[in-house]
């Protein structure tokens, strides 16, 4: 007798290669990940100064949105952007759920200091899931906005599911880097 999977499918031959690709698929989906852009921008120069400000947190992890500003500030100067400033007032009450005061307060910093591009956005999930996983699940948008007119000159969003034993910060790095990398960026005049 043929052992079976639950399926009906014999264990032999061709019904054990459709398990195995069943089962690669099934785990290959449990860390997934989904990123729209804009398509079609004017590009991005990475010489402009940009102002990275407290993303919105709609999420409800408190701080989260100065977690991805800080990693997102990293990974501009990372990619190639040489004036990168991070502006995070001080907070009167972190677990607050509405920060649009400190935002304008960085935006206004931000105009002061002669920003070129202004790098805002929101967090809209940034936790642990639950179950016995606990696989982390992170989702954000990007706009970058001329100072000038707050015009949108490029937005994006994206969001991943992670594995169970990878980190917060880890799911986040991964969401904001697809955003970094699909975002327009090329050298500039200056280079």
């Amino acid at each position: 007798m043929t052992p079976r999977l639950a399926l009906n499918l014999p264990l032999t031959g061709r019904g054990t290669r459709l398990a195995l690709v069943s089962l690669l698929a099934l785990v290959w989906l449990s860390g997934c990940s989904v990123m729209h852009s804009q398509q079609g921008t004017t590009p991005i120069e990475l010489d402009s100064q940009f102002a990275v400000i407290p993303l919105t947190n709609l999420s409800q992890t408190p701080q989260a949105g100065d977690q991805a500003a800080s990693i997102l500030s990293a990974l501009l100067r990372a990619r190639g952007a040489s004036e990168v400033e991070l502006y995070l007032p001080a907070d009167e009450n972190p677990l607050a759920y509405d920060n649009r005061a400190r935002q304008q307060q960085a935006t206004a910093q931000a105009l002061e200091s002669g920003a070129d591009l202004i790098v805002a956005g929101t967090v809209d999930e940034w936790r642990y899931k639950n179950g016995l996983d606990g696989e982390p699940a992170v989702s954000i948008t990007l706009e970058i906005r001329d100072p000038a007119d707050s015009t949108v000159v490029w937005s994006g969003t994206a969001a991943r599911t992670g594995w169970g034993r990878e980190g917060l910060g880890v799911a986040g790095h991964k969401v904001l880097q697809s955003l970094i990398e699909a975002a327009p960026f090329t050298a500039g005049s200056g280079q």
